[in-house]
């Protein structure tokens, strides 16, 4: 019983239409953007089989004209004349019929010269190249005895001949496979002069949603193929990446010639409707768009392909990509893997297909279709590498610090891993002008890991931070003076628009606006100070790519030499031409021994909630409330004391105007969780100063409750370390905390907490003496978590941070 291929058609009787043995077709008419020119030679009778060579294979007439083993023959083959073709090409592709019975092979190969030489037959001809026919269904997809090479083979640009072989093998007696007809297309792509890859434009991919990993630059295909066209593709969301090894061993001046004969074959000799590959890649490195309408665009002629992204690749059927292209085909992997949640490690079941087997998310075209050994690609071989690699190249958390002074202050990067597996995170420190400084910190899987800035680095004023990881860590910046510390978690989203609720230049206190530009390009801003009073002043700024810009708000100079905030309490909005980072630092008290430090607010709302806060002792409690809106609004200030006692009250906002709402003349002496309500979207922030106004936080609200709060840094060794939190729901709720330590240790703390209430715990009292304490917070119902840090017991200042909320 003989097995036939799936249907692997192109219809030679369309390429055929001369009958005549050997019959060549006119070249393609001029095309809009670079010629193509293509012909086709097809062998099907009798007379055109008998005109080659065989040996231990025979010719018959049945079906017409056929090839296969003789008799009592286990191997064979048959050798074509040479094919003189009407003009130089640089491309050959073919499609055949042929059955091929269980226990017998049927390969085909080509090879070409410049010429044909009457005086040596056998001079001049270069290797024997296979042609390989995978299961790439086409339009004549009920023809089961047909095959095709879906790509082409690239030659060298002056061909013009060439020569095919069959190599018949079978493992059983009186048994063969047979072919039928073979049609041999060869294509001109190459223009008189070579156009290099290299020197066309590149476009980020478009494609997709927000990604850390890094949106890799293509050749757009209008560029490539030099012509506009349409795409109406059927649309489904990836699931998987294919890769295609095409056998191709092409230069930097060619590369662009074998794109262009893919697309001609595929689409002028094929009749595909589009390209059957999403991006094509070249040992260069150079990425080209490939099949229209993106990732999501269904490549239905590729069958056993799934919902798949198909990558082609241009490198020798014996060869590896190159280092620079494997680093770009790792960047397109972790970004298409990101952009549409395909995990690099993992597997996925085909649709439709219930007796199918989990199949990674990354894996070569030729081990999907169970390809012969001889047929598997090298490119498959290094697949299991290339996965890991896209793993690792994955970004899945990248953080952002604009403050960064090694010179003034002790700094310090808290990291993590709150994943099962250890994992690496790359911390860059940015010196502008200079070198950046890369260091590699590897933190233990549900751990914590520490970097001190200083032992890097020493005397830099201005050192922004960018971390990245693979996993998605946590990263929160500590940074301290002998008498206050401050720090909390980086920003991981850029924006455009930034808002700070507090700023001050009154008395003692000074304001630094740190504004990090990690784009390759200059940006503008705007910043707009809205003062307590109602007046505003702007002021125009340009941040250097890959710098920073640090403001000091006092020593702003008008041209008259006066200083229009000096004395000025204000809030800011800060507007700029292209996303950055946004920090704000205030010194305060004698000698600027106060200190604190954060990120602005990227989003506006009209609900803040605040867990932490409290007028006893001597601190001082204040919510500072900015409106921007050119119209009033009207805030509302709860709260809410331990026992689920509150006070209310209201204030009226003026348009572009800052408030300052004074808690200890509202509820003196008691703790205190807060929230403010506006009729339009506003910014809130907490100030707590303490120590004779020598010592102070600023906290930013949280606008929406979650179930799982994360805090990384902190210790209890020297510290006082307070956990507060806030149930703002109508019904109690259990609060359970887990904390991990230096040494690997965990421990776990469960509360019940009142509707409306707060409830603080002594972390230091239940856990002393601890150099590391990372704590996750999980709830039965949203609250807001705070954390309080206070060395010395306050001696030696204070900071109060929101937690990061976890999915």
């Amino acid at each position: 019983m003989s097995q036939r291929s799936p249907a692997l058609f192109v219809s030679f009787i369309v390429l055929a239409v001369v009958c005549a043995s050997f019959a060549l077709l006119p070249a393609a008419a001029q095309q809009q953007g670079p010629q193509t020119n293509l012909a086709a030679l097809t062998l099907t009778t009798v007379t055109d089989w008998e005109a080659g060579v065989a040996e231990g294979a025979l010719v018959t007439n049945n079906a017409g004209g056929e090839v296969r083993l003789a008799d009592e023959q286990r191997e064979g083959s048959f050798v074509s004349p040479p094919f003189v073709t009407d003009f130089a090409f640089n491309a050959v592709g073919a499609s055949w019929q042929a059955e091929v019975p269980e226990g017998t092979r049927l390969a085909l190969e080509v090879r070409v010269r410049d010429s044909e030489r009457d005086d040596d037959a056998a001079a001049g001809w270069g290797a024997w190249q296979p042609l390989s026919a995978i299961d790439a269904t086409t339009a004549a997809s009920d023809d089961e005895g047909a095959f095709v090479t879906p790509a082409v083979l690239a030659v060298p640009a002056t061909s013009q001949a060439l020569q095919v072989r069959a190599s018949f093998a079978s493992e059983i007696e009186r048994a063969s496979a047979v072919l039928e007809a073979l049609t041999l297309t060869y294509l001109s792509t190459a223009p008189p002069e070579p156009i290099f890859a290299t020197g066309l434009p590149r476009r980020p991919l478009l494609a997709g949603g927000k990604t850390l990993t890094p949106r890799p630059a293509v050749i757009p295909r209008t560029d490539w193929r030099g012509r506009a066209e349409a795409a109406q593709p059927l649309r489904r969301t990836p699931r998987s990446l294919v890769l295609h090894q095409i056998d191709a061993e092409v230069s930097s001046a060619t590369s662009l010639d074998m794109v262009r004969a893919l697309a001609s074959y595929q689409l002028d000799v094929l009749g595909w409707e589009d390209l059957s590959y999403h991006y094509l890649l070249d040992a260069e490195g150079n990425l080209f768009e490939g099949r229209l309408g993106g990732p999501t665009s269904l490549v239905s002629r590729m069958a056993a392909g799934g919902d798949a992204v198909h990558i082609g690749v241009l490198v020798p059927r014996d060869g590896t990509p190159s280092p620079t292209a494997q680093g770009v085909l790792i960047n397109l992997m972790a970004w298409l893997g990101e952009a549409y949640g395909i995990d690099p490690m993992g597997t996925h079941r085909v649709t439709g297909d219930p007796a199918a087997t989990d199949r990674p998310n990354i894996t070569g075209f030729t081990t999907l279709i169970d390809a012969a050994p001889e047929r598997t690609s090298s490119l498959d071989e290094l697949v299991p590498q290339l996965r890991l690699l896209t793993d690792q190249s994955t970004v899945r958390a990248r953080w952002y610090f604009a403050e960064g002074n090694v010179a003034e202050y002790s700094q310090r990067l808290a990291l993590f891993n709150p994943t099962e597996a250890e994992t690496e995170a790359t911390v860059t420190l940015v010196r502008p002008g200079d070198t950046p400084v890369t260091s590699i910190v590897r933190i233990p899987a549900n751990a914590r890991a520490d970097l001190t800035v200083n032992t890097l680095l020493d005397n830099a004023l201005a050192l922004p931070a960018i971390v990245e990881s693979s996993a998605p860590i946590l990263v929160e910046r500590s940074m301290s003076l002998t008498t206050d510390i401050d720090g909390g978690p980086g920003i991981t989203e850029l924006s455009r628009v930034w808002y700070f609720a507090e700023g001050s230049s009154e008395g003692t206190q000074r304001t630094f606006l740190l504004l990090f530009n990690p784009n390759p390009v200059n940006v503008q801003a705007t910043l707009i100070y809205m003062q307590r009073d109602g007046l505003t002043f702007e002021q125009d700024v340009q941040i250097a790519a890959q710098s920073r810009l640090v403001i000091a708000v006092n020593d702003i100079t008008l041209p008259d030499g006066s200083l229009p905030l000096l004395g000025k309490n204000f809030g800011v909005q800060i507007v700029a031409s292209q996303p950055l980072a946004a920090e704000r630092t205030m010194r305060f008290g004698e000698n600027g021994s106060g200190l604190h430090t954060g990120r602005g607010i990227a989003t506006l709302a009209r609900r803040w909630y605040f867990a932490e806060g409290t007028t006893q002792g001597d601190f001082q409690m204040h919510l500072l409330v900015l409106n921007p809106n050119l119209q009033p609004a009207n805030v509302t200030a709860t709260f809410m004391g331990p026992e689920g006692e509150t006070e209310v009250r209201q204030f009226a906002v003026p348009a572009r105007t800052q408030l300052a709402i004074n808690a200890n003349a509202i509820i003196p002496d008691l703790g205190v969780s807060s929230i403010v309500t506006a009729d339009r979207p506003v910014a809130v922030e907490r100030s707590l100063r303490f120590n004779d106004d020598a010592a102070g936080t600023i906290g930013t609200g949280a606008t929406v409750p979650a179930l799982r709060w994360a805090f990384v840094d902190g210790r209890t060794s020297d510290v006082t370390y307070y956990l507060c939190v806030s149930n703002p729901d109508r019904l109690p709720t259990t609060v359970t905390v887990d904390f991990s330590f230096g040494d690997g240790a965990i421990g776990s703390q469960s509360i019940v907490v009142p509707a409306g209430a707060r409830y603080t715990m002594a972390v230091h009292e239940i856990y002393p003496d601890e150099n590391i304490v990372s704590a996750i917070v999980r709830s039965t119902r949203p609250i807001i978590a705070e954390r309080s840090l206070f060395p010395g017991g306050g001696v030696r200042g204070g900071s109060t941070n929101l937690g990061i909320p976890m999915p």
